[in-house]
């Protein structure tokens, strides 16, 4: 029996005049089916017949007969983009429940004018789906029209999108490597029959996957923009899928960007291969609730993906992370599948499935540690959200948690935004003052990050306090290398100043420089820095520390030691649209050790970090603000190399107060050019408040001469002076006010 399939949607005029429908000068119609053979007229007849349901139910999917908008009673809404909105519809003989992407017909005219593509887009969606017939990618039964919309009969799916499958208490988390495999199986499965039929989807995520209650598994939707490699006729552009110009059913996503493959990004064309880097972007988002390329901007995100720079979580196993590895190459024929899917089916991560008959498959089972991650989750959630009340017992015990529990655990609450919280974060670590002094890592600050805190929401205050280097007064009168024996004066004259930042409320506190006199290799620096940290319990637990390397972190034994105590030695954070960029200002020093060819890489690398943040930060942030130990500059910005006077050893390489001039002033047009509001360093004898000139773009003047750049701010918080004091800074989108702030509580 043949199965026949609706015609297509043409623009222009149709060969039956009384089927046309005229909106806006162009005639809409679909191309009548040709005549039923005699087991389809069976079928016909018994549509007449509305008692045999399951004849009728089956007609209304399979039978030539167009069905009419009138036949149906549309319900709730389950989803809409651009031009289209799908509903759950009734069909009122059969009470079958259907989906129906309906899409307007005016909208799409209109649409037209600056995406010339749309009628690609529409046709193409319903030429694929006509042709593909698979358990996983979603069945288009019929489409028709009336005089205002285009309407597409669909299967419906009971349960919704696979985001529901990686989300807890409201956070996207992703989902356990067991149901990652079996996703990620019913993908493989549609990809493999995808190609046998020439058809590359191009825009493969999880938006456009959803799950069946039914059965368990997916189905693969939206093929506006896939592109047919046997007939070229509707294929679109190379570059589909960007916010702005995908128009899909579905609508435009800010993550499109996320998923492309480089060689998309490059606007080359593209085959089967780019839909498994869409994969591997996809598994990857399943096993960890968020993209391997997540930017933070759309340039940024184009940089990462054609790097290939992405960052695996430790708790992944082995096989999980070689298979993203082998399916993101940035090279399409090295991608595991491109050479056949058999070797993709065969990868050791897939161990146990069986792709031929998968779809008889349940979704399997949580493991213990699945049902042990998501209890703990939800205990801590309650316990944030009460505010009150002991913490739960799986917190208190979090520091022992045994691999990969721990870092699960700590992965899982990052997504749900609940880690960084100070009764949360601190009791994964040996003490909670370790911890409170551990928030930066990889590149980043625990929840402070542009994908949660880039938004502008309200003025706030963060204090700048230079750090106490405990043990100054003592080593310089014992001059025996230990790093002194006494840090007391030093400790009181920290303490209270974390009590009169206490007074202020600050969103968070930067310290500045070293917290102990003596390096990690000296005798007392474990007794300094435990005394350190004691000292961190007067300052109120909800202010964040945000700690700013000091002269210590020169060489790099000293900085893998330093970020075992204070994390990271240059990274950034982010606070309602507000960036801010912590910098190891020693690096900086490496054209006074030109015989140092490692420091000179490190230098490198800082520096490609931060002209890469910079320009991100120029794009997004309300405000942007570095911090640095060393100054720039105490008086002008082109003056000399201010070194420290040595005090015993003449021999001694002399240390500059400043940042080395041939370093500086490349930094100060980079700051410039990117608009930095403000630079903060500690490294001085005295504090003062300078300010320096942004050059514009362009070099651009007004009519008085003056420099349409603004001003940055050059702020220095005295490390050496007699009298304690911090600056206070104030936030505004309009840009920063600065007050410096005597222990006395006497503002000067």
């Amino acid at each position: 029996m043949t199965k026949w399939q609706t015609g297509n949607f043409d623009i222009g005029r149709s060969p039956d005049n009384d089927s046309d429908t005229r909106r806006g000068g162009v005639i809409f119609w679909i191309c009548q089916a040709p005549p039923v053979d005699e087991g389809e007229q069976q079928y016909v007849a018994w549509r007449r017949t509305p008692e045999v349901s399951c004849a009728v139910a089956w007609l209304v999917k399979e039978s030539a007969e167009k069905p009419k908008a009138i036949d149906f009673v549309l319900e709730q809404e389950l989803g809409q983009g651009n031009f289209s909105k799908v509903f759950l519809a009734t069909h009122k003989e059969t009470k079958e429940k259907f989906a129906i992407k309906v899409i307007e017909k005016q909208r799409i005219m209109r649409l037209k004018i600056r995406h010339p593509n749309i009628f690609n887009e529409v046709n193409m969606e319903k030429a694929v789906l006509n042709t593909l017939r698979h358990p996983n990618i979603i069945r288009l039964y019929h489409t028709y029209q009336d005089a205002t919309n285009l309407y597409f009969l669909m299967e419906y799916i009971t349960n919704g999108e696979l985001w529901d499958a990686l989300t807890l208490c409201g956070k996207q988390v992703g989902c356990t490597e067991g149901l990652a495999r079996f996703y990620a199986a019913d993908i493989i499965n549609a990809l493999e029959y995808m190609a046998a039929n020439g058809i590359v989807h191009r825009d493969l995520k999880p938006e456009n996957m959803i799950l069946s209650k039914e059965d368990g598994h997916l189905r693969i939707v939206d093929f506006g923009t896939a592109k047919n490699l046997k007939d070229h006729t509707l294929n679109g552009p190379n570059f589909v899928g960007t916010p702005g110009s995908h128009l899909s059913f579905n609508g435009p996503t800010d993550n499109d960007l996320e998923y492309m493959s480089p060689e998309t990004i490059d606007n080359k064309a593209v085959d089967t291969t780019s839909d498994l880097w869409a994969l591997g972007c996809v598994l990857y988002q399943l096993l960890t609730g968020d993209t391997p390329f997540q930017g933070g901007s759309p340039y940024l995100c184009f940089l990462k993906v054609q790097a290939g720079v992405y960052d695996l979580p430790p708790f992944l196993s082995d096989e999980a992370r070689d298979l993203i590895a082998q399916l993101l190459q940035p090279t399409p024929t090295q991608r595991l599948g491109a050479q056949g899917f058999q070797a993709l089916k065969d990868h050791p991560f897939f161990a146990g499935i069986d792709f031929a008959n998968h779809m008889a498959a349940a979704p399997p089972n949580s493991t213990l540690d699945d049902k042990f991650i998501t209890e703990a989750a939800k205990q801590i959630h309650r316990f944030v959200q009460t505010g009150h009340g002991s913490p739960p017992a799986v917190l208190q015990q979090a520091v022992a948690l045994a691999h990969p529990r721990k870092p699960r655990l700590m992965h899982v609450l990052n997504r749900m935004q609940l880690l960084q919280h100070p009764a949360v974060y601190p009791w994964f670590f040996a003490t909670a003052a370790s911890g409170r002094c551990l928030y930066a890592t990889k590149r980043g600050y625990v929840g402070w990050t542009h994908g949660v805190q880039n938004e502008w929401k309200a003025p706030f205050d963060f204090a700048l306090v230079s750090g106490p280097a405990l043990g100054h007064a003592a080593a310089l009168a014992e001059k025996d290398g230990l790093g002194g024996s006494n840090w007391a004066t030093e400790l009181v004259r920290f303490k209270d100043a974390l009590r009169a930042v206490n007074d202020r409320h600050p969103a968070f506190v930067v310290l500045s420089g070293n917290m102990t006199h003596a390096t990690p290799d000296q005798k007392y620096y474990r007794a300094q820095l435990d005394a350190f940290q004691a000292s961190l319990a007067t300052l109120d637990s909800a202010i964040r520390l945000v700690f700013v390397p000091g002269d210590h972190v020169f060489s790099e034994a000293h900085e893998e030691l330093y970020k075992q105590d204070f994390g990271d030695d240059y990274y950034s954070l982010w606070l309602g649209g507000v960036k801010c960029l912590v910098l190891n200002s020693s690096l900086w020093l490496h054209s006074l050790r030109a015989d140092d060819a490692r420091l000179h890489e490190r230098f490198l690398a800082q520096e490609e970090w931060l002209r890469k943040e910079l320009e991100h930060g120029a794009l997004c942030a309300q405000v942007l603000c570095v911090f640095s130990h060393h100054p720039l500059f105490v008086h002008e910005k082109d003056e000399d190399t201010l070194f420290m006077e040595t005090e015993s050893n003449n021999n001694a390489t002399p240390l500059p107060w400043t940042v080395p001039k041939e370093t500086r002033l490349p930094l100060i047009e980079l700051f410039g050019a990117s608009k930095v509001h403000g630079v903060f360093s500690g490294h001085y004898h005295r504090s003062f408040h300078e300010r320096f000139a942004r050059a514009a773009k362009d070099a651009a003047e007004d009519e008085d001469g003056a420099p349409q750049g603004g001003m940055c701010d050059v702020v220095v918080t005295a490390s050496f002076a007699e009298k304690t004091m911090f600056h206070l800074v104030h936030v505004e989108q309009t840009g920063l006010q600065i007050q410096l702030v005597a222990v006395d509580d006497a503002p000067l």
